[in-house]
């Protein structure tokens, strides 16, 4: 425990998917997607339960077939932040973690650093950033990009290139938001419960609902990254990666 809180990991998994029907479906190896989110997850010391929340039927049956503890929930949430706060109705926690269900390589390592946030007791709301230098992921529309004060408390999340580093040749990193959420559960529960609102719908970024309603979220920097799966040939990619990983 961190803080003498008890740590929920929950993977949202949704079947409907404009670009990628059925991906936390999709075969790796010889296993769904959603299974090997769930084995590395369960790597994770600070983690006392991991459960898939779901929507969809057949996605439950895998999960019970593979032993994946899981939760249905509502076919009505908009954002998997929202399938979360279904969950924490339903699961004793403390703080709540909302890991892709389509990083099948994601690092335990970071999983474990989002929930490290929360040794700072104020802290309500946390995710990670990872500098980003390559062009082309800086200039697309579906990197999504942050820029934090001081405190690394997140000023603002942008789809556009944020800082625009147009002044005088002063160059200002750039980061990328990695789509981790952490949340205690008052506050999860307060967040679920607003409004989508403007900026959140117009740049597709769920933090933008607590920032419009005056709430902070930390963003600590973090050297991992993960292989997301969006597309049908990214699985190639992952395979690869989990090839090399674990020796197959």
């Amino acid at each position: 425990m961190i803080n003498n809180m008890k740590v929920i990991g929950v993977i949202p998994a949704r079947y409907k998917s404009s670009r990628f029907p059925g991906k936390p479906l999709v075969d790796i190896l010889g296993k769904p997607m959603i299974w090997w989110v769930y084995q590395q997850c369960i790597k994770v010391p600070e983690l006392d339960k991991v459960y898939v929340a779901t929507d969809d039927d057949t996605i439950y049956q895998v999960c019970v077939a593979f032993q994946m503890p899981v939760i249905m929930t509502s076919d009505q949430h908009k954002t998997g932040s929202d399938r979360v706060g279904e969950v924490a109705t339903k699961v004793q926690g403390d703080l709540f973690v909302n890991i892709q269900g389509d990083e099948p390589v994601i690092n335990p390592a970071e999983i474990s650093e989002v929930i490290s946030i929360f040794e700072d007791a104020s802290v309500e709301f946390g995710s990670l950033r990872i500098e980003i230098t390559d062009p082309d992921e800086i200039a697309a529309s579906s990197t999504v990009k942050v820029v934090v004060d001081k405190n690394d408390d997140a000023l603002y999340f942008s789809r556009s290139i944020i800082p625009s580093n147009i002044k005088d040749g002063k160059l200002a990193r750039i980061f990328r938001h990695v789509g981790i959420y952490a949340y205690k559960r008052d506050f999860l529960k307060m967040f679920v419960s607003m409004s989508q609102t403007e900026l959140e719908l117009g740049e597709g970024i769920e933090p933008l609902r607590a920032m419009e309603n005056g709430y902070k979220i930390r963003v600590k920097e973090t050297k991992y990254s993960s292989i997301g799966v969006d597309y049908p040939e990214q699985v190639s990619l992952v395979e690869q990666a989990i090839k090399l990983r674990d020796g197959i």
